[in-house]
């Protein structure tokens, strides 16, 4: 039996996916890539080279799409499987779109999912609650990057396990199990999208480095990109331990209050870098170290725009427009509720609300203006901590139906 899949999005990670699931004989992929022009760049990349190349370390894997278009309807009906390989800005807006076309049964995944996907996708589809599966990865599985547009795409190196989790969570196990062998990467099914939440390691690397690398800039221009990975020196690494260290503090305060509450997936930075790339990390003695050696960061280089011959901060990159709204403020807005200070954390908030010409943080709470523009639990109207745990469904029950697990 063939399986239709759609594919959400246009960029990397679409053209990953697209690549090595169409190559696949039992899939039939469809991509829904609404912005601008990008679908007739897809159509004309795909026919003048025959499919997507996906380069591998381990050689050349070329895929076809069934179809190429800006039509949700003509992706989205009829498939089993919905994957948003899309910035965490712009789930919102594609679900939206898809909504009325997603079948009974089928599941609707983001790779990665972020901070509160659950919150947004829930929120959206709501009255449909009981028939539609979501799930989503902590972290995108690869670092990969477009050579050629809708032709080839190149994968530099690859996460050694990824978790992955799911609402109804019985389907965790299922999605699990399906997908890790067309992805090429060991899934771990976790608990919950709290634990998701609270273990995204994008939200403290990205905002964190960038912090590091230009929290005292002043306007001046580089003659050169920095590196990001390979320029975390023992003053960033020393900052993203600390941030890692509070997400800790919020989890054990959690699991406290709530004693049946399964946060083992929450695991500090540290850890989670040697489970991710063990075999491409050279040097594991410290964090700093873990970040510098690791192969698969190698050479990548901090956002940077040019300016006058030379170089200076894209402070609107995703590193800060994505990682702040839909990590990090997700986080902070749990810790919230909770009662829990996180004073290097609001730091990096402060500092990287100020680079984005935004206010979410206002006299030490989550009340500024932009928090609309967030997946924080504010944004949904959370006031307390057992009303979010309680509505959201955190703690394990008994009665609730796995009635999309078929």
């Amino acid at each position: 039996m063939t399986i239709q899949i759609a594919i959400c999005g246009g960029g990397n990670a679409a053209h990953v996916l697209t690549g090595l699931l169409s190559s696949r004989k039992e899939y039939s992929v469809h991509v829904y890539t609404p912005l601008g022009d990008e679908a007739k760049c897809w159509q004309d990349g795909v026919a003048q080279a025959g499919g997507i190349t996906v380069v591998t370390t381990n050689g050349k894997v070329l895929g076809r799409p069934s179809s190429i278009g800006s039509d949700p309807s003509a992706a989205v009906a009829g498939s089993q499987l919905i994957l948003l390989a899309l910035p965490a800005f712009a789930h919102e807006s594609i679900i939206k779109q898809i909504a009325e076309h997603i079948p009974p049964g089928a599941w609707v995944g983001a790779l990665p999912a972020r901070g509160g996907f659950d919150l947004c996708a829930r929120d959206i589809l709501s009255r449909r609650s009981k028939e539609i599966g979501i799930f989503g990865l902590q972290t995108l599985p690869w670092a990969c990057r477009i050579q050629q547009y809708g032709q080839q795409v190149m994968i530099l190196g690859t996460k050694e396990q990824v978790d992955l989790t799911a609402w109804p969570p019985a389907l965790a196990n299922i999605i699990s199990s399906s997908l890790q062998a067309p992805l090429g990467v060991k899934l771990n099914p976790i608990a919950s999208f709290l634990s998701l939440t609270l273990a995204d390691t994008g939200q403290l690397i990205h905002p964190g480095i960038m912090y590091g690398l230009f929290h005292d800039w002043t306007g001046e221009s580089y003659e050169r990109p920095r590196l990001f990975y390979q320029g975390v020196d023992a003053s960033i690494a020393e900052t993203l331990q600390q941030m890692s260290d509070e997400v800790q503090v919020v989890r054990r305060a959690l699991e406290a209050h709530y004693p049946e509450l399964d946060l083992s997936a929450v695991r500090p930075l540290g850890e989670w870098l040697q489970r991710s790339y063990r075999r491409s990390i050279e040097d594991s003695r410290t964090l700093q170290s873990s970040f510098t050696t690791n192969r698969s960061y190698a050479g990548l280089p901090a956002p940077m725009q040019q300016r006058d011959g030379g170089f200076i901060p894209d402070f609107h990159s995703r590193y800060l427009s994505e990682d702040v709204p839909f990590g990090l403020l997700v986080t902070r807005g749990i810790a919230e509720l909770a009662g829990i200070v996180t004073p290097v954390v609001d730091s990096v908030l402060t500092w990287a609300q100020k680079r984005l010409d935004r206010e979410y943080l206002v006299d030490g709470k989550l009340q500024g203006t932009d928090i609309f523009n967030t997946r924080s639990p504010q944004r949904y109207g959370y006031v307390s901590l057992d009303q979010f745990m309680l509505e959201m469904r955190y703690l394990p029950h008994t009665d609730d139906a796995a009635a999309v697990c078929q």
